[in-house]
């Protein structure tokens, strides 16, 4: 596959078929997008739910950096996501949520999902896929997580997701390549999202605000004040018994009261 976007009426989940791709040799910036997918998923394996009328896109990215750093792409998209909406007049509402999703209104809008892997010479790459909820609001909400929101819940004007879908593909490609460059640029012990820290952190939600971190499984791991999010990624939680760090593998947030 040459380094281009493709669009597709209907497949099982883009970034499957691009982690095969990628393996194959698909070079940095391949990306495939679906009008609907039939077995796509979020963060965790979770369902995402893939009817027609969103924005559903997956890129290969062969950033030249350590690969224990490729922890930062997600934030790098998710920053340039927003980007890409702010551009359009259609972010006045919209902010992060740690680690990987896009919020309004305290619901919902879009995720981030990125997924490493060798390719069959023994070179990392990654999948980023990108979901966003443009003119359909799936109404199921999973265990654990919150309602949706889309676009044109926020928007009386939305333009077509096919327009969106190329705009956010080469703002995505944009953003990962200059991240890349910045962070190679650092002293080799800089955090992954070193390069995009101060930019991540203003578009987050919930920071001063009490919190609760649970496990995957739902227990509860720790609560207090969201303080920020270090150059590793890490979410830094003001407890009563001092700061706590989480990984996004091992927690994620929940606002108290909410």
């Amino acid at each position: 596959m040459d380094a281009q976007l493709t669009i597709v009426d209907v497949t099982g989940s883009t970034n499957d078929d691009l982690l095969e791709a990628g393996k194959q040799g698909a070079p940095h910036g391949t990306g495939l997008a679906a009008r609907a997918q039939t077995a796509g998923r979020g963060r965790r394996g979770h369902k995402w739910d893939s009817t027609a009328g969103n924005l559903l896109l997956s890129i290969v990215q062969r950033p030249r950096v350590d690969p224990a750093k490729y922890s930062g792409l997600a934030a790098v998209s998710g920053l340039a996501v927003l980007g890409t909406l702010e551009a359009q007049g259609l972010a006045n509402e919209i902010g992060l949520k740690w680690p990987n999703d896009l919020v309004a209104r305290g619901h919902k809008l879009g995720g981030i999902l990125v997924e490493a892997a060798r390719d069959n010479e023994g070179e990392p790459f990654a999948v980023c896929g990108i979901g966003v909820n443009v003119n359909y609001t799936p109404q199921e909400v999973p265990d654990g997580g919150v309602a949706a929101i889309g676009l044109s819940d926020l928007n009386e004007n939305v333009p077509a997701v096919d327009v969106l879908l190329k705009e956010v593909y080469h703002a995505v490609i944009g953003a990962v390549d200059a991240w890349a460059e910045r962070l190679n640029a650092m002293e080799e012990n800089a955090g992954a999202l070193a390069p995009a820290h101060g930019e991540y952190v203003a578009h987050l939600n919930w920071i001063g605000e009490h919190v609760i971190a649970r496990s995957p499984a739902g227990d509860e791991l720790a609560r207090g004040i969201f303080q920020t999010v270090d150059d590793c990624g890490r979410a830094c939680i003001k407890t009563e018994d001092g700061l706590r760090s989480f990984h996004f593998e091992e927690a994620s947030l929940r606002p108290i009261g909410k």
